[in-house]
């Protein structure tokens, strides 16, 4: 029992990052409460060190956490699927930042003290830093990981409250997608479609159709689909999705965030973070 919730723990789904901005701040506060301990404090036998050390190792520090981010966001999130990341794959990557800091810190302190180091006791010090950290870290992530999961859960519940019971008659408008290939158009309406994914060059567009749901694939960019669309309910709520907000039925969430789910057996749209103020503000008001 005690290892089924540990493994669930472990594998719960966890978002990538919480933005680029809320990584910086959350690394310099740390950054900044870390030097000051170190110089007001002097731990570790520094009480002769100068000022000027200290802040600059501070600076050291930050420095390298802002690579890693850097690297992180911009260089690797690509490669990754940010639907599959979860609790371990989080705290390795932490502990992974923690080992490029840990080398940072020692190259400072190598060139400021004129330290010799061994390749030997540079790997033992990492390995023991590693192993004393790791329980920590997978804590602090977890943590994270349940305060993130109960907040969008809250806040999925108050969506989904306020889609009960909504009326959404209204007039029907032909949609008319037109590809780049000649002649290829796919034609629904403002009742019909569901939603639209993009996959590179390509979306698929999904309708319902005597209650089943239909595709239809295109060769057209999802910035062009929406060129093309003039209602204020079908919106984009991802880098690769719109959503027709007239056909979403509830709000659910994980800790990764929002996830709009259809009536009609379709799998939920999730809902990125820079769409997330439009879609719950237009969510909030249908009545």
């Amino acid at each position: 029992m005690i290892i089924l919730n540990i493994t669930k723990k472990i594998t719960a789904p966890f978002p990538y990052t919480r933005g680029f901005m809320v990584e910086i701040f959350s690394t310099l506060k740390v950054c900044v409460l870390a030097t000051l301990i170190f110089f007001f404090f002097r731990p570790f036998g520094l009480e002769k060190v100068g000022s000027s050390i200290l802040l600059g190792f501070g600076f050291i520090v930050f420095l390298s956490a802002l690579i890693n981010i850097v690297v992180s966001l911009f260089m690797v999130r690509p490669l990754i699927n940010e639907e599959k990341w979860s609790v371990w794959k989080e705290v390795i990557r932490s502990l992974a930042f923690l080992c490029i800091n840990i080398l940072a810190i020692i190259l400072f302190t190598k060139y400021n003290f004129d330290i010799h180091l061994s390749a030997y006791t540079l790997i033992k010090f990492i390995g023991l830093t590693l192993l004393m950290a790791i329980i920590p870290i997978s804590i602090r992530v977890v943590s994270i990981n349940n305060w993130l999961l109960k907040d969008k859960l809250k806040e999925a519940q108050q969506l989904s409250e306020v889609l009960k019971g909504r009326n959404v008659d209204g007039n029907t408008v032909v949609i008319e997608l037109k590809s780049n290939v000649v002649n290829e158009i796919v034609k629904t309406t403002n009742n019909a479609l569901q939603c639209i994914e993009a996959d590179k060059n390509y979306i698929t567009v999904t309708e319902l159709k005597e209650n089943e749901p239909k595709h239809h694939l295109l060769r057209l960019s999802i910035i062009k689909a929406m060129e093309q669309i003039e209602d204020e309910n079908i919106v984009r709520c991802h880098r690769s999705y719109v959503v027709n907000l007239k056909a979403v039925t509830g709000v659910t969430g994980n800790s990764q965030g929002l996830k709009l789910v259809f009536s009609s057996g379709l799998k939920p749209v999730p809902v990125s973070r820079s769409y997330k103020k439009v879609v719950t503000e237009k969510l909030s008001l249908f009545k």
